[in-house]
């Protein structure tokens, strides 16, 4: 008797469905069983795909988890891109010490379909929270942040011409939130700086022979529509560093689900624009977190 071949999940969805078994009890704890999470539901954001907390496609000012001063928090994380030529998956996690220092990790592994050629990277993130708070204070919180990217398949970015195959950012990010915001909703916005010369987030290396600004910027905003569901945009602002290959910003719009504080749940039409000489590269985003 022939036997069918096992199905195999990527790893990223792999986790995702282990963190569902491995915490069945959080999907409907209540606020009461969270008490040791000190900030509002949601004001933890969720991960972006370098491993900090924020949206999706960038890290935002407000840390990791749910810990206040005082407290420790952690999150790990499984995401997924799927655009028209190319795959992303991520996986990773972020620790929060006592609400003003996040230390996260991701590794990415990005997908050209065409040719079922694999580009890994791994990236380190360190954050600090200088002043402010998100909510509470009247300064708007502010954080500096250091990412690291380090690729493991070096090939295509130095066939593009990209001058190194590791490299660093520095970020500013600045972020309020209004309790009776827009529609009387809670309502958040956030704005980074980036000094870097990443490449497509790093994969295709970083810096190039036609280097671009090295000062970019990077908006998200956020309304919530209940305790547990915000809606929002992200739109990056990329550097153009290579001759043979344009680089276009990049946006999503999301959806994202807290049914409590330990899980999230986000959903997001992306658009990255041209990748590696494919054009108008677009698709969907899923992300799970568990805050532990």
């Amino acid at each position: 008797m022939r036997l069918a071949p096992a199905l195999t999940l990527p790893l990223p969805l792999t986790l995702a469905l282990a963190l569902i078994t491995v915490l069945p009890a959080t999907a409907s704890a209540d606020e009461a069983q969270n008490q040791r999470f000190g900030k509002i539901k949601g004001t933890g954001a969720v991960s972006s795909i370098s491993g900090a907390g924020g949206g999706g496609l960038t890290p935002w000012a407000t840390l990791s988890a749910y810990a206040e001063d005082g407290q420790l928090g952690g999150t790990v994380f499984a995401s997924q891109a799927r655009v028209d030529d190319y795959h992303l998956d991520v996986y990773g996690g972020a620790f929060n010490f006592h609400d003003k220092v996040e230390v996260s990790y991701a590794r990415q592994d990005f997908l050209i379909k065409a040719a079922d050629l694999h580009i890994r990277q791994d990236k380190l993130g360190l954050r600090y929270k200088v002043a402010g708070d998100i909510i509470y204070d009247q300064l708007p919180q502010i954080t500096v942040g250091v990412e690291h990217g380090e690729l493991r398949d070096e090939a295509v970015a130095l066939s593009v011409g990209a001058k190194d195959t590791s490299g660093t950012d520095y970020t500013l990010s600045i972020a309020r939130a209004w309790l009776n915001g827009i529609a009387h909703r809670t309502t958040l916005l956030n704005v980074n700086l980036r000094y870097g010369q990443s490449n497509q987030f790093g994969i295709l290396g970083y810096g190039g022979d036609d280097e671009d600004s090295r000062v970019n910027v990077e908006v998200a905003g956020a309304l919530f529509i209940n305790r547990s569901v915000a809606v929002g945009f992200e739109w990056r602002q990329k550097p153009d560093n290579l001759s043979a290959l344009t680089e276009h910003s990049a946006r999503d719009l999301f959806v994202a689900y807290f049914p409590n504080k330990r899980l999230s749940f986000t959903a997001a039409w992306i658009d990255l624009g041209d990748i590696a000489g494919a054009p108008d590269q677009r698709g969907a985003y899923f992300s799970l977190q568990a805050n532990l």
